[in-house]
């Protein structure tokens, strides 16, 4: 297992140069990463429920109705739940749930000032996170919460074959840029072999470490977000390299 000053040492990026300056490109998941959206989706769920079927609030059908809502939210809907979605969507109780979500999405602290920091600094960054169930979902959320035009680019995938695609299109269109990809998820991070690509797992009481990820050189875990800056930092020390 490697720390961040060990990686930061053997990590060595490789790029051409604009005026003798590297272009970094970074690439941001979203929720879990940038913003905390769990006790959000908990508290969306709960109020859309309650003001399109108030019915069911003190009945034994509630939970069905909060578990279906969640498992369609998270694109893992089973087929014992498919008749309660028909009436969720029938009564309007998804499309409020996307109406107050964003009201209580909170920022990770630092996030927006690591962001325009690192575009401040000439860097490149990306969005790149996975799309709701709700097509559109993740554009509208960021949107709503001010966050789309924080990027120089948003890009969303739908699934792990999609997310490969588009990594794949963002590295022939960056083919010697070094790339920092930053995600609470670090299972993403097992599909792709990229040497100038520097992964950061974002540390998240949700998800769980991927053993082999730690003897690669190039991953770091990291706490906070603040950090991502003394990582640039760092990197930032190649650039003034032949």
């Amino acid at each position: 297992m490697h720390t961040r000053e060990e990686t930061e040492r053997s990590y060595k990026p490789r790029g051409e140069t604009i005026q003798g300056i590297k272009v970094t490109v970074y690439l941001f998941d979203f929720d879990g990463t940038l913003v905390d959206s769990t006790g959000a989706v908990e508290k969306a769920l709960r109020i859309a429920i309650e003001k399109t079927i108030p019915a069911v609030i003190e009945s034994d059908l509630y939970e069905d109705y909060y578990k279906a809502l969640f498992l369609f939210i998270k694109g893992k809907l089973t087929y014992q739940y498919l008749g309660v979605i028909h009436e969720l969507v029938a009564q309007g109780t998804i499309h409020e749930y996307y109406k107050l979500m964003p009201r209580y999405i909170k920022d990770f602290p630092f996030a927006r000032e690591v962001i325009r920091e690192l575009r401040r600094r000439g860097r490149r960054v990306i969005s790149f996170s996975g799309e709701h169930t709700y097509p559109g979902g993740k554009v509208i959320f960021m949107k709503k919460t001010n966050w789309y035009d924080e990027f120089d680019e948003v890009i969303t995938f739908k699934g792990t074959r999609d997310m490969l695609k588009k990594f794949e299109t963002l590295r022939e269109l960056y083919p010697e840029e070094p790339f920092v990809w930053v995600d609470d998820s670090p299972s993403r991070f097992t599909y792709v072999l990229d040497e100038n690509t520097l992964f950061v797992q974002k540390f998240s009481p949700y998800k769980s470490d991927v053993a082999l990820l730690f003897d690669r050189e190039n991953f770091i875990k990291i706490k906070s977000i603040r950090e991502i800056l003394s990582i640039d930092d760092g990197l930032a020390g190649f650039e003034d390299k032949p």
